[in-house]
């Protein structure tokens, strides 16, 4: 299956708009539209095309993971213990650790998490993508290292590579 770039070899089927639009309303965000697209037709879809790069800029390094993208789950199907449920929102809700206007979205092969950044515009519906470090903290704020991926997310899923073709950089 294909949706823009990416190459979809599983989802969890399609997402109700209602499910979509109660947890937009639960978190007082919008979501990007072509988020929005992806999720009504591919639920937590696993790709090939699943790393990504960035810039560490508290180690001067690149950084580089492979994701995956959370699930839109009903109550119904909710089992309290799914890590990929986007319900389970940690980033936004940790005060000590986290960042208020951050939500993830998906994680990294880490336990990273890939996230939403409204800090520039909450009421916007075209957030940064950044990724948060779930072990490593800032030193001087105590809050998780939080990077930046994207601009958006389109500049995100151009962004999205396969393994192979970011190994080849390094041959």
């Amino acid at each position: 299956m294909k949706f823009r770039n990416l190459e979809i070899y599983v989802d969890y089927g399609k997402v109700d708009i209602s499910l979509i639009r109660n947890f937009e309303q639960a978190f007082g965000i919008k979501l990007p539209k072509l988020y929005i697209e992806l999720c009504l037709n591919h639920n937590a879809p696993s790709i090939k095309n699943n790393c990504i790069t960035y810039y560490d800029f508290y180690n001067d390094e690149e950084g580089m993971t492979s994701i995956g993208f959370d699930a839109f789950i009903n109550e119904e199907d909710f089992d309290g213990y799914s890590m990929s449920n986007i319900l389970r929102q940690y980033i936004c809700d940790d005060s000590i650790y986290g960042y208020e206007h951050v939500y993830s979205f998906g994680s990294s092969a880490n336990g990273d998490w890939i996230c939403f950044d409204y800090r520039d515009n909450p009421v916007g519906d075209e957030p940064k993508i950044c990724i948060v470090i779930h072990d490593e903290y800032d030193k001087k704020t105590g809050k998780h290292l939080l990077f930046p991926i994207a601009d958006n997310f389109e500049q995100f899923l151009d962004k999205l590579k396969t393994f192979d073709e970011v190994m080849a950089k390094y041959e």
